[in-house]
């Protein structure tokens, strides 16, 4: 005799099916709901510091950056000063260079197109001067990257880079880019071998730049550069600022620039007073463009 037939159970792996489905369509929801947003500026300043670490530096600013900015943002307190740390790897290879400069001129562009009025100071120490120098548009051999767009240079107030690998060629951005090289400054220490400034082991004069004074240097004549960009545009408390008179430029005979105290002799060459910029033979014939700042006299492609 056969047993009754049972009535069939719904199947339990419909509600299970669905439930997994109802928690994956939820959490993708949840994810698009969490991606970021493309990075933009929050407020616009009246200067951005778009700055590149060095090799094997932890992401930010790095030892070199973060008391540049401290320092340029003390000489124009006058003036809201914002900084951006480039984000590229810092690779021992030194390939990531031109990858961190396509990053650098990106964020240029992103917040030149947000802050009409912004001015920007580019920088870097070491892998991250190359950053700034490919940036600038200086082939180095290394890597290559992205720009910063021409007609974005005049919103560039200043390029300010430390233990640039350029030296090793013999160039610097002043000798280099004919569009960046007047408000530029390379500072490479005398024992840096990294800057092509004399052959020694080791990398010890690399890595003062912090504390030997150059990055308060720089701040100042990045600074001075701003200054003689215009006023700035966001309304500050207390009395207005004295407008800053533009720079003198002088050009004249490197003979006429030692005899008028903007430049010194030294075993018949002749360099800028307290920039040391290289002005080659003391000489009637040799004739460069040198523009005061502050503290001094530095050399420039034509006034």
């Amino acid at each position: 005799m056969r047993a009754p037939s049972r009535p069939a159970r719904p199947s339990r792996r419909l509600p299970a099916l669905a439930a997994g489905l109802a928690a994956a369509v939820t959490g993708g929801a949840l994810l698009a709901a969490a991606a970021p947003a493309a990075a933009a500026p929050t407020a616009c300043s009246d200067v951005e510091v778009v700055f590149a670490r060095g090799t094997g530096e932890t992401p930010g600013l790095g030892i070199t950056g973060g008391p540049f900015v401290r320092a340029l943002t003390s000489e124009l307190s006058d003036r809201t000063v914002t900084s951006h740390a480039v984000d590229y790897a810092a690779n021992s290879s030194q390939t990531s260079a031109g990858p961190g400069a396509t990053a650098m001129s990106a964020r240029v562009r992103e917040v030149a197109a947000a802050c009409p009025s912004t001015l920007f100071v580019l920088g870097g120490y070491s892998q991250g001067a190359t950053v700034t120098d490919i940036a600038v548009g200086i082939r180095t051999g290394t890597t290559t990257g992205t720009p910063v767009p021409a007609e974005l240079s005049g919103r560039v107030a200043a390029v300010v880079v430390f233990g640039n690998p350029l030296g090793i060629s013999g160039r610097t951005i002043a000798t280099a880019s004919t569009t960046y090289g007047p408000k530029s400054k390379d500072y490479c220490n005398s024992s840096d071998s990294v800057c092509g400034s004399a052959p020694k082991t080791g990398t010890g004069g690399h890595l003062s730049y912090a504390s030997n004074g150059s990055t308060t240097d720089g701040a100042r004549f990045a600074a001075g550069l701003v200054r003689a960009a215009g006023a700035p545009t966001t309304p500050t408390p207390g009395p207005t600022p004295t407008p800053t008179p533009a720079p003198t430029c002088v050009r004249d005979s490197t003979r006429d620039h030692v005899a008028a105290d903007r430049a010194v002799d030294v075993l018949g060459r002749a360099y800028a007073r307290g920039t040391r910029d290289s002005l080659g033979y003391t000489s009637s014939f040799n004739v460069v463009s040198l523009r005061q700042v502050e503290g001094g006299w530095e050399r420039v492609v034509s006034c």
